[in-house]
């Protein structure tokens, strides 16, 4: 039987522990490499949240041409207010749904004093204020009474990931 000489060994050995190290940092290499990528996919969502927001805040509930967060404010505060409350949550759950991220689940929510009005979307996800992830903005909306009275009614749009996906 052939005898390995030392020097074989050794070179045995070298070529073993760089191969380990490859190897660990290819795992480390593409753990790091993720981070990137996550940190990415919350800014998006940032500012999907924020696109969310303002298009509530500016778009205008068709044939009323009032915007679907002062139609919302006008539900809570007014008896009879421009856009009957049925058709607004018909409204915002249309424009909800083409928006919505895949995956994610959307909540708005007005109130003032004892008024509130809620909404999420999809169906029946809640305001998911318990998501491990979510991105918020707020903001307010400004109502003028007849009888001069200004009412901010404070509004929170959340963006929330679905539980079970």
């Amino acid at each position: 039987m052939a005898r390995l000489d030392d020097r074989g060994v050794a070179d045995i050995l070298a070529i073993a522990f760089m191969f380990v190290m490859l190897v660990l940092a290819a795992v480390f290499m593409h753990t790091y490499s993720l981070r990137p990528l996550r940190a990415a996919t919350d800014r998006q969502l940032e500012l999907k949240s924020e696109h969310l927001y303002m298009t509530l805040e500016l778009a205008w509930v068709e044939p009323y041409s009032v915007s679907f967060l002062r139609a919302a404010t006008e539900n809570i505060l007014l008896e009879q207010p421009t856009v009957p409350g049925p058709y607004l949550r018909s409204a915002v759950e249309n424009t909800l749904e083409y928006l919505c991220p895949p995956r994610y689940a959307v909540a708005i929510s007005l109130s003032c004093d004892d008024s509130s009005w809620e909404l999420s979307w999809p169906e029946g996800v809640g305001l998911g204020i318990d998501a491990e992830k979510q991105f918020v903005r707020q903001g307010e909306v400004r109502l003028t009474m007849a009888s001069g009275e200004k009412i901010a009614v404070p509004v929170t749009v959340r963006i929330f990931e679905i539980d079970g996906t």
